[in-house]
């Protein structure tokens, strides 16, 4: 009997103190108003007492639910009937962890059921993205700092691919840690960067000053690392090294950038102070070609 074996896995296993739902056909109504007949017509109430005596003794209750009332259908012209026997019983153990949770029941479409969807509105899976190294993160100056602090396997007991194992994983965390801190959204953090710059610079160019001119220097040179950090960003994004494509000066090379050109409009532009040596420039030209390549 189904409700024996509802009281059962109950009573005799883990699951009673999980958060747990029941979701089905139990082709049976919970109560007259679950027959579309009621209140015109005398309802069959045979197994109604039993399931609710077993759904008390398992301390299960009803979902809440949105949609149709009813679940099912004779599918019959002449007397046509629709109750409620598919149900959705829940616990406290998930009423507690799922608050918001709900059940829908949707337009039955071929079948003479209606198909249940439950939802946990509040409930997102987290799905662990797999460890990226970012090329980026080797140039910020507490780098080498972390990894020499991360990657201690004298101090872990184990055989060596155990250690190793271990080792990386320490080193994966910190790295993450790294690149969250300094680098996370940085298209946003150079945009907000140059911001920055802007408002300094047309100060100096209002009412100049000392203080104002040393703090200008200090932030262009963030922005200036910024936009090289997001210029390798993109580079290992795109997986297609074009910057060393460029410097070699292919005609591959020039007839995707003048092909990319075609398709897009240049809405800003960004200037770049006080660069003196030619490596510097190469860096910032790479991130306008990088980023127009990457806008189709």
């Amino acid at each position: 009997m189904l409700w024996d074996a509802l009281v059962l896995l109950h009573d005799s296993t883990a699951v009673a103190h999980s958060p747990w739902a029941i979701v089905g056909d139990f082709n049976q109504i919970m109560r007259t108003s679950n027959h579309s007949g009621f209140p015109h017509i005398i309802i069959d109430e045979s197994g109604v007492n039993d399931m609710i005596a077993a759904m008390q003794e398992a301390e299960v209750f009803e979902a809440q639910s949105k949609g149709s009332p009813f679940t099912w259908w004779n599918n019959q012209e002449d007397n046509p009937i629709s109750k409620k026997i598919d149900h959705s019983l829940i616990n406290q153990a998930w009423g507690n962890s799922f608050p918001d949770s709900y059940a829908e029941y949707l337009e039955p479409d071929q079948s003479d059921h209606a198909p249940c969807l439950f939802r946990t509105p509040s409930h997102r899976s987290q799905i662990r993205k797999p460890f990226k190294f970012y090329h980026h993160v080797i140039d910020h100056p507490d780098y080498c700092e972390t990894v020499r602090t991360a990657w201690q396997p004298d101090m872990i007991e184990g055989s060596n691919q155990y250690k190793l194992v271990r080792s990386m994983k320490c080193l994966k965390k910190e790295l993450r840690r790294l690149n969250r801190t300094h680098f996370s959204g940085i298209t946003r953090r150079v945009r907000e960067q140059s911001a920055k710059v802007d408002i300094l610079q047309r100060a100096l160019l209002t009412s100049p000053d000392r203080p104002t001119a040393i703090e200008e220097h200090q932030e262009g040179e963030k922005l200036n690392k910024l936009r090289i950090a997001e210029l390798k960003f993109y580079r290992q994004r795109s997986r297609v090294r074009w910057a060393d494509v460029g410097n070699r000066n292919t005609n591959f090379y020039h007839k995707t950038v003048d092909q990319r050109m075609k398709k897009i409009s240049l809405l800003g532009q960004h200037w770049v102070s006080k660069l003196t040596q030619q490596t510097t420039f190469r860096e910032f030209w790479g991130i306008q070609i990088c980023l127009l390549l990457l806008r189709m």
